[in-house]
């Protein structure tokens, strides 16, 4: 007889219940969730099923973003529909995400890759990257909040940003950090408004460092990172910070009005916390640079 597993989580404030119906295991999200396990009341509650995906009649859905690699976006009058595909699984679908259009419940259906054991999907975490993500992007640009692609420190209650894409050198400066500060994530940070203060959170969307933290701090700088030769730091206003965040951000590219308020939000932020454009050197003479910058 099939039992109903639960599992909740919370993400830079962020509560979701994760719900299967299966007497065979629990869910299992993979270890970074661990330390983002809850007992808080849920705002989002999503159903997982692993017996395969049904029929979406997509016919009557405007198709509002395609990736072209990994994912497309279609919508319905009441309904958000997100159908991943990946070349090494075939033409057909693995993972569908359909869910209402506030995106506080839906359905994630899985692909199985034996047809006679429904618990047999392609990956052990149901719900998975980028579709986790991609809802998490949704819940933020409706007023909460940006996802960066940053590293995140919290120096005991100082929160430092280091903004960057792949190989400026997020996951150098967690190593550098980890021993003398908490590391909150090296590649994916949460920013919210809270009291009138931007905090920033960990999440557990990482990429070399895996001792992530689930915990918030209040956002005191930004650094847009750099290797160089020294380390020097340069601050940066106004339009210029503004599209540097914008260019490290992950802001709804489909939605006008989730756009709008990520745009909004991030000039808002450059305006009331220090950025700056920071070359550093891989050492730790690079956390005494930080720290007596004034």
């Amino acid at each position: 007889m099939a039992s109903n597993q639960s599992l909740v989580i919370q993400i830079a404030g962020i509560v979701l219940s994760i719900s299967e119906e299966s007497a065979i295991a629990p869910i299992e999200l993979g270890r970074p969730y661990q330390n983002f396990i809850s007992t808080s009341k849920p705002d989002v509650f999503l159903t997982v099923h692993k017996d395969g995906i049904p029929k979406c009649d997509l016919q009557n859905a405007r198709l509002i973003f395609n990736s072209q690699t990994t994912w497309s976006l279609y919508k319905t009058e009441s309904q958000h529909i997100f159908v991943l595909k990946s070349p090494n699984f075939g033409l057909q679908p693995y993972r569908v995400g359909i869910f209402n259009s506030n995106n506080n419940s839906g359905d994630i259906y899985n692909r199985i890759l034996n047809s006679l054991n429904p618990s047999d999907s392609f990956f052990s975490n149901p719900i998975g990257l980028p579709l986790f993500e991609l809802l998490f992007v949704c819940l933020l640009a409706q007023g909460r909040g940006l996802m960066i692609h940053a590293c995140g420190i919290d120096d005991h209650g100082r929160g430092i940003l280091f903004a960057g894409n792949s190989t400026h050198g997020k996951s150098t400066m967690a190593k550098l950090w980890k021993e003398q500060a908490t590391v909150l994530n090296d590649d994916r940070i949460v920013i919210r408004q809270r009291e009138g203060r931007f905090w920033m959170y960990g999440t557990p969307w990482h990429s070399d460092y895996t001792g992530v933290a689930p915990h918030g701090v209040p956002l005191e700088k930004i650094f847009f990172l750099n290797h160089a030769a020294e380390n020097t730091a340069q601050q940066v206003e106004g339009v210029n910070a503004v599209s540097k965040l914008v260019a490290r951000a992950f802001p709804p590219l489909w939605d006008q009005e989730g756009m709008g308020f990520s745009l909004d939000f991030c000039a808002d932020l450059v305006e009331n916390i220090p950025c700056y454009e920071l070359g550093f050197v891989p050492s730790g003479d690079i956390m005494d640079f930080i720290r007596c910058l004034s």
